[in-house]
């Protein structure tokens, strides 16, 4: 059984690189992944608190890290799908994942650090990536909803959200408490 199961994914692989190599890498697609994401990742360069630089990294990463996670069980369950990627051995890598969210997430943290103005900007965002950026995502072949919906979408990046902001939140107390400053 096994060796069954490792056949089908060795083949999975091996055509998904196929696919990738051929079809997307260096595509209008492709270079619209890697543009969107140096550009996100650019503004967050800018953006970015340079009194907090390492805390609001380490809140960049734990988003990368939840998104990407919630990311990574709704393809494993055949939710959605990406249908274009800027490398083929990982779909973190998508602009959703890697740059978009992570990004967002992280400048809403950083500008809304009480929970009340939190809440109402996180609100807004979800509200935004779910009924605009991801029909413009469909619309456009980055994206692909399978048995998922935009309201999903908003109630899963919402709860994604709190549960970044009350991770972080966890950690500055914890390290106000030990009086270490990142």
């Amino acid at each position: 059984m096994n060796s069954t199961i490792e056949n089908t994914v060795r083949s999975t692989h091996e055509a998904e690189y196929s696919q990738w190599l051929h079809h997307d890498l260096f595509s209008a697609h492709w270079w619209a992944i890697l543009i969107i994401s140096l550009l996100f990742l650019a503004v967050f360069s800018i953006l970015i608190d340079r009194q907090r630089f390492l805390f609001i990294l380490l809140v960049f990463f734990i988003s990368f890290f939840v998104i990407g996670s919630l990311d990574e069980i709704g393809k494993f369950f055949g939710l959605w799908a990406y249908p274009h990627q800027l490398l083929v051995f990982t779909h973190r890598f998508n602009t959703v994942d890697f740059a978009i969210l992570p990004v967002m997430v992280t400048l809403i943290y950083q500008y809304f650090s009480k929970w009340t103005y939190y809440l109402y900007a996180h609100t807004i965002h979800s509200a935004i990536v779910a009924f605009i950026g991801i029909p413009l995502f469909i619309k456009f072949h980055l994206y692909h909803m399978i048995h998922w919906n935009m309201f999903y979408g908003f109630l899963t990046l919402y709860a994604a959200g709190l549960l970044i902001k009350y991770v972080c939140d966890a950690i500055r107390k914890k390290q106000k408490k030990s009086g270490m400053d990142l």
